[in-house]
């Protein structure tokens, strides 16, 4: 456990600690539960501080772990927005490509849920038990099939 004091200070959102980690030449790739790294963890927290300084510091911004999800795919299925953007990006400006095949996200919701968000406007009217799918780039359609019935 003496080994993986990366993934525990970022777990703890620790970023003074994980930026002397980094300092002292950690490993960054080292693994815990599931087979993730410190950026696996902290893409499903939210840390937007800590994710930009595991990049900056030349992480694999692509692992994934036995469950095959990438930190992207972590940050999406718990709804971190702005982790998730961040990744894309990173992925993207360096053409890195995953180690699995990358899958096509998509969640349904109730429509309700979407009214707790100021910015959520519909096109349409949709009762508060309509379903709706929110797609991985964040758009949102009354069908499960991307592009189709966008709103």
């Amino acid at each position: 456990m003496n080994g993986l004091q990366l993934i525990k200070a970022a777990k703890a959102g620790d970023i003074n600690r994980v930026q002397v980690l980094i300092e002292e030449d950690v490993d960054l790739e080292q693994k815990y539960d599931y087979g993730w790294t410190a950026l696996n963890w902290v893409a499903g927290s939210g840390d937007s501080a800590i994710v930009r300084l595991l990049l900056k510091a030349g992480v694999n911004a692509v692992n994934s772990g036995r469950d095959l999800r990438t930190p992207y795919q972590i940050a999406l299925e718990f709804a971190q927005v702005e982790v998730a953007t961040l990744l894309q990006q990173t992925k993207q400006n360096s053409g890195i490509a995953s180690e699995s095949s990358a899958r096509q996200y998509c969640k349904a919701y109730l429509a309700k849920a979407f009214d707790q968000f100021s910015g959520w406007q519909v096109q349409q009217a949709l009762s508060d038990d309509a379903v709706v799918y929110l797609h991985q780039d964040f758009s949102v359609t009354t069908s499960m099939w991307y592009g189709e019935s966008a709103m």
